[in-house]
């Protein structure tokens, strides 16, 4: 039987671990210079200065203002980051017919998959042997008996869409725990049921977009596929309508420059948690002896997610 730890040899072990944290934050951040040090102190002391609406920013604010009957002057007030997140909003939906449009022209040119082909088709071997290849792009689900629909992205389509017709996410804990809104049991429990659904499978060159987040985004919005218009997306999209907005242009500048510094190092590859971010986060910021600065933090955080999001490695060959 193992012996029970007393309360002095639990604080023994939470100690040593902490130590062993702070030591291999300590070495994350070796590359940085003093004189790069100082700057980031000199930054977040500075605070979160609101920068100036542009020309373009502010005219658009004068029209939606004699649009909607808004007061312009008040709205002037508003943070910059809120305008500009606003702003790509109204441009999105006032776009949205005109996409839909473009998105259906090319739906109509491609081949339109049942689940069952593309199970079939998230076979690697049995694509290659039909001179199929995989490419990076978005997929439409269409649920044809509700007459709804899902958006998502990927870098491997083939390898991507057919997942959500195989596998009940709420029987993978990890993924239900880790990413909560792409949880989608919906679509597969939809489709058991007996749910018709067809797949259209869009190459982002196809497009007049130049991201995949973009493409998304806007594809989600012309299909009204979010949950507030009844369709099975539980977010906007990735990109702009989800990220931070960083309030001071140096804070994205300082961000950027422990983010470059700190990316190549050991314990960067073990953040794979929010929880384990702001861990991080926390230690460095005392490491570097930072002023504390919540909305630093929570756009470092944000950057790291974001950038170990955008460079994995696909599990999927091209």
């Amino acid at each position: 039987m193992d012996k029970e730890l007393s309360s002095e040899e639990i604080l023994k072990l939470i100690t040593q671990q902490k130590i062993a944290d702070q030591r291999e934050v300590a070495l994350s951040v070796q590359a940085i210079t003093e004189d790069e040090r100082n700057w980031i102190r000199q930054v977040l002391s500075a605070g979160d200065s609101n920068p100036e609406l542009t020309e373009d920013d502010l005219n658009w604010l004068k029209k939606i203002s004699e649009d909607y009957g808004y007061y312009y002057d008040g709205l002037i007030k508003l943070p910059t980051h809120y305008v500009r997140l606003k702003k790509t909003l109204f441009e999105q939906e006032a776009n949205k017919e005109i996409v839909r449009k473009d998105l259906d022209s090319i739906r109509e040119n491609v081949e339109k998959f049942t689940p069952k082909e593309l199970i079939e088709l998230g076979n690697k071997n049995v694509r290659e042997s039909r001179g199929i290849r995989n490419f990076a792009g978005i997929y439409i689900i269409h649920n044809r008996l509700k007459d709804i629909y899902y958006v998502g992205q990927s870098k491997g389509v083939f390898g991507r869409a057919y997942q959500h017709f195989v596998t009940n996410p709420a029987e993978n804990k990890a993924r239900y725990e880790g990413t909560v809104e792409f949880n989608l049991p919906e679509i597969y429990n939809d489709y058991r049921s007996g749910n018709k659904f067809n797949i259209s499978l869009i190459l982002l060159e196809n497009t007049s977009f130049s991201t995949l987040d973009e493409l998304e985004r806007n594809a989600i919005s012309a299909y009204n596929a979010s949950v507030e218009y009844g369709g099975y997306n539980r977010t906007h999209g990735n990109g702009v309508i989800n990220k931070y907005f960083f309030n001071n242009d140096d804070h994205k500048k300082a961000v950027n420059l422990i983010l470059n510094k700190i990316k190549g190092t050991e314990i960067f590859s073990t953040l794979t948690n929010d929880k384990k971010r702001w861990g991080y986060t926390r230690t460095l910021s005392l490491e570097l002896v930072l002023p504390h600065n919540i909305n630093f933090c929570r756009h470092f955080v944000n950057s790291i997610k974001e950038y170990q999001k955008a460079n994995k490695k696909s599990n999927y060959k091209k």
